[in-house]
């Protein structure tokens, strides 16, 4: 009987599995200042470009104001710098949930930019500041991510 007992307690650990965070998406999270980023990814349907994908939450009121990077390699070196194109900063209310791919896309370019790679983000806040994080570059046309496409853009392209 106390044998039993005894096996029972030691299994009981503070650092068992079901104890250990889990985030279970390919995105990554993270709370920056005031702000919750939420299954933050880039999604990819061609090499060289892709679109920030994720939600934002904020405490108080605060805006993404610019979205920069480089791509990690798949040997852990640098890649080539990532240029971004935002149509408006993206506004964030008190406590209000933002779905980045339900507005006009924050597009991210760079030679180096394919699916299965990692991006280096720093993503500047008006509040916050500049938030830096590593990121996943997910094939957009796996079929998980297929129906996910951004809002089209507000201004009409010519």
């Amino acid at each position: 009987m106390s044998v039993g007992l005894l096996l029972t307690a030691v299994a009981c650990g503070f650092d068992v599995q079901t104890l250990q965070p889990y985030t279970p998406s390919d995105g990554l999270n993270a709370d920056a200042g005031g702000v919750k980023i939420r299954n933050l990814m880039l999604l990819s349907h061609a090499d060289g470009e892709a679109i920030l994908s994720g939600s934002l939450v904020a405490y108080d009121r605060d805006a993404l104001n610019s979205v920069s990077g480089t791509v990690v390699k798949a040997d852990g070196t640098d890649g080539s710098s990532l240029t971004s194109s935002m149509a408006n900063p993206v506004g964030l209310g008190n406590g209000v949930l933002v779905v980045l791919t339900d507005r006009a896309p924050i597009v991210l370019k760079g030679a180096d930019l394919k699916p299965g790679l990692e991006a280096k983000l720093v993503l500047t806040f008006s509040r916050a500041g500049e938030v830096k994080l590593t990121v996943p570059v997910v094939d957009a046309n796996l079929p998980s991510y297929q129906t996910v496409s951004p809002a089209p853009s507000a201004t009409p392209s010519s």
